[in-house]
């Protein structure tokens, strides 16, 4: 259900206001699955033995793990606009594509927290590596999260986004990216950082972009 119109910043209700859309938006994501999110976060910290960690288990524990979390942030996104928490109202000021973007960086946003706190728990706690697989690992995640959102979109539902980013995932664990090539998503398992993280980075952005184009005409035509 939409929030009361009273709940909302009187500058959004007045279609101003960037720092206020963002402030609302933040308030809307900020929800079970952020703290689920953070919650694996502890409990992966706790079972990769981060005292004994060394750069190939950090990319390990990265790539194959803390990535997944996107799968909680992004996808669920489509939902949010095709749904309408919030954005009964937020549509009548604000563009259908701006209210996705804000959405889709907080979430990024987040994701980077989650992984920083990951790898700098486990940096305190003794692990060695090499600070470049921090951002590999959260384009890896982007990358994962905005093919599911995509996908989701087109398919109408987050089974169909989750089983398509899940296949991504499974082929790449079983080939080592003989199908994938520079979108293999475990490209740092040596423990160093590899430039095919950027092939990911320009994945997930494209990504968002059909996505934000795509959603609100999808909303439209499935309205009629």
């Amino acid at each position: 259900m939409s929030a009361p119109l009273s709940a909302v910043p009187f500058s959004l209700r007045r279609g101003e206001g960037a720092a206020a859309l963002l402030i609302w938006n933040l308030r809307l994501l900020a929800g079970p699955l952020w703290l689920l999110s953070f919650l694996i976060v502890i409990v992966l910290s706790l079972f990769c033995n981060p005292s004994l960690m060394g750069a190939v288990d950090a990319a390990y524990w990265g790539e194959r793990f803390v990535a997944l979390l996107s799968l909680l942030l992004l996808p669920p996104l489509a939902l949010l606009e095709a749904g309408g928490i919030g954005e009964g109202l937020l549509s009548k000021k604000q563009r259908h594509e701006t209210v996705f973007v804000c959405r889709w960086l907080i979430s990024a946003a987040w994701l980077a927290v989650l992984t920083a706190l990951f790898y700098g728990g486990a940096a305190l706690m003794g692990a060695d590596f090499e600070l470049p697989l921090i951002p590999g690992v959260f384009m890896t995640g982007l990358a994962l999260g905005s093919v599911a959102l995509l996908a989701a979109i087109l398919l109408g539902g987050l089974s169909g986004g989750y089983i398509v980013v899940f296949a991504w995932y499974l082929l790449d664990w079983m080939t080592k990216g003989k199908w994938t090539g520079q979108l293999y998503l475990f490209s740092m398992s040596d423990g160093t950082w590899n430039t095919d993280k950027l092939w990911l980075l320009v994945l997930a952005l494209l990504c968002l972009a059909v996505s934000a184009w795509l959603l609100p005409r999808l909303i439209k035509k499935r309205a009629f």
